[in-house]
C-alpha cells in the first residue's frame, strides 16, 4: 500500500462507498502498488583507478589537495591539434594566458622531501601533457595571499584560498609567473575547475614553499 501514490488514490475514487466498492478499491490499489518496479540499486563498487576510455569526457572527481600522483589525462593525441580542456577539477598550474583569455594549464603533484616539507612539481621536461581553455568572464578566483599578494587569506583547515579576486588579477598573476622564464616555483598551485570547456573556478592552494 505504501507504494500507491496520492495521484493513484485520486484516480480510484468511486461515486459510492459501500462495502463492495471499498473492497474493490483496496484490491486495485494493492495491485497498483505491487506492479511498480523498484529502481535498481546504485552500484558503489570501488574504482580501480584505471581511466575509462568510454567515460573520458566525464568530469574528473575533485582531487586530493596534496595528492602525490598526477591526475589521469583523458585520452588525447597530443601530437594533433591544440590541447583540450580538462573537464572537472584539476590540481594544477596555470602557466600562460593569451590575449584572448585562453589559459594553458598543467597537472601537478606534491612531492614530500622529509617531514612536512615538500613541493609541487609538474610533468617531466619534454612531457607535452597540458590543457587549454578560456577563462570565463565570471570566473570565481579565490586567492591564498590576498588580491595583492601581501597577506595570508586561506582556510587553515583546508589550505585553500578564501579571498575573492577579479578575473584580471588572476590573468595578471599568471602572466607574471610566465614571464619569469617559466620558473616552476613561481607558478601558483590551484584547484582549477573547467566546465563545458571554460575555466569557471580557480582556488589557490597555500603551502609554505609557495609553488
Amino acid at each position: 500500500m505504501k507504494n500507491a501514490t496520492p495521484r493513484a488514490w485520486t484516480r480510484l475514487t468511486l461515486p459510492s462507498a459501500g462495502p463492495a466498492a471499498l473492497a474493490l478499491l483496496a484490491a486495485v490499489v494493492l495491485m497498483s502498488g505491487c506492479a511498480e518496479t523498484p529502481a535498481p540499486a546504485a552500484s558503489f563498487a570501488p574504482s580501480t583507478g584505471a581511466p575509462d576510455a568510454a567515460a573520458s569526457s566525464s568530469p574528473a572527481a575533485t582531487p586530493e589537495i596534496f595528492g602525490t600522483e598526477f591526475q589521469a589525462a583523458p585520452e588525447h593525441d597530443w601530437s594533433k591539434g591544440g590541447p583540450p580542456p580538462f573537464e572537472g577539477v584539476l590540481r594544477g598550474w596555470l602557466t600562460d594566458v593569451d590575449k584572448g583569455g585562453v589559459a594553458e594549464y598543467r597537472p601537478i603533484r606534491f612531492t614530500q622531501s622529509g617531514g612536512e616539507d615538500g613541493h609541487f612539481d609538474g610533468p617531466e621536461e619534454g612531457d607535452v601533457t597540458r590543457y587549454a581553455a578560456p577563462i570565463a568572464e565570471d570566473v570565481l578566483f579565490l586567492a591564498d595571499s590576498g588580491c595583492d599578494g601581501s597577506s595570508q587569506t586561506y582556510d587553515k583547515a583546508t589550505n585553500l584560498g578564501t579571498e575573492k579576486c577579479t578575473r584580471q588579477t588572476l590573468i595578471d598573476n599568471v602572466k607574471e609567473a610566465a614571464s619569469l622564464a617559466g620558473v616552476e616555483g613561481l607558478y601558483r598551485p590551484a584547484l582549477i575547475t573547467t566546465e563545458n570547456g571554460r575555466i569557471t573556478k580557480v582556488v589557490e592552494i597555500f603551502w609554505q614553499g609557495g609553488g
